[in-house]
């Protein structure tokens, strides 16, 4: 079994300015390339910096126009997994508008049907994931139920196999295409959450590939033009920044904040949760307007999320040894 090393993360003093500016994503940049020269003196080091799709779009417009201090030799851009699993989400949402899915939900005592036209719009990560799932299980389940029947009714003639029967019925039923689609999308989805989970980073290319062409076909511009981007980059990466693909091939492009097994996360995951730690009792939520108070949990807030996630471990370790 192989062994799992969990990550260490930091919650860095916040920006008082927005973000949604060059010169901040450029300063960003050197305080990222700064903090990792400082922690990794006299080495040549690549720093590693993962934006959601609108900053991650500046970012690139960036190294593109200042290719010799943040060019794409000096910096790797990587696009947040978790908003790309948000994005293809709502990209299945919209695919399954009209279908008559969140009935289907309803009915089934799955959700409520406030909540089930939540999941188009993948109000909820966690739940609307979950839906997916239970939806591909159903659809492979009703698929292999009626090509047993198929079978029956046939007798002992020669009946076509799974596959065979499959394509048949898309090209002579539109409902069974419709949903036979619908499945293949949402396995998709599964594929690229699946890589994540298990910090795969071949399955993590192949998976992107095969949800690129959906932004396209479902009109979600700005992925559809940042995704291909964000690819072309990383099937670069072996030639481009070999040491850094070697890390990414052995699982370093994600973290992990656990030893189990198929936990890892996102790195922007990773961020969003130590977020939720300092913001738990409002955070920075309310002190933009009050410089001074906003200074006060800059600089206290990184140390209370170090805090709450050094108790968090020694809590799981303590655990652990008494199992």
């Amino acid at each position: 079994m192989q062994n799992v090393t969990v990550t260490p993360t930091a919650l860095l003093p916040l920006f008082h300015d927005q973000a949604h500016s060059v010169a901040m994503i450029r300063h960003a940049m050197d305080v990222v390339k700064a903090a990792v020269n400082k922690l990794n003196p006299g080495q040549v080091q690549v720093p590693v910096v993962t934006l959601d799709q609108p900053l991650f779009a500046i970012a690139k417009q960036i190294q593109w126009n200042w290719p010799s201090t943040h060019g794409e030799e000096l910096f790797v851009i990587m696009l947040g997994g978790l908003h790309t699993e948000m994005a293809a989400l709502k990209t299945a949402g919209d695919w399954l508008q009209g279908s008559g899915w969140t009935q289907a939900l309803v009915q089934a005592e799955i959700a409520t049907a406030g909540t089930a036209d939540s999941f188009l719009k993948a109000a909820h990560v966690g739940h609307t994931r979950h839906a997916h799932q239970v939806t591909a299980a159903a659809l492979h389940i009703l698929q292999h139920k009626a090509h047993d029947k198929y079978k029956a009714t046939l007798g002992h003639q020669e009946s076509l196999e799974f596959e065979a029967w499959c394509n048949l019925r898309v090209e002579n039923c539109p409902q069974f295409q419709y949903w036979t689609i619908t499945l293949h999308l949402e396995l998709s989805i599964l594929l690229y959450i699946h890589s994540l989970r298990e910090s795969n980073f071949t399955l993590y290319v192949h998976s992107l590939q095969e949800l690129a062409g959906w932004f396209f076909a479902l009109d979600h511009t700005h992925y559809a033009r940042w995704l291909p981007v964000h690819l072309r980059d990383m099937i670069a990466l072996a030639k481009k920044h070999p040491d850094v693909a070697e890390k990414f091939n052995a699982g370093h492009f994600t973290a992990k904040k656990t030893t189990r097994a198929f936990s890892a996360m996102a790195t922007d995951q990773a961020h969003e949760q130590n977020n939720a730690c300092v913001k738990g009792d409002g955070g920075a939520v309310g002190l933009t307007e009050n410089p001074s108070a906003l200074r006060h949990w800059m600089v206290a807030g990184p140390e209370v999320a170090r805090v709450i996630r050094e108790f968090e471990t020694s809590l799981q370790l303590s655990k652990k040894r008494e199992s």
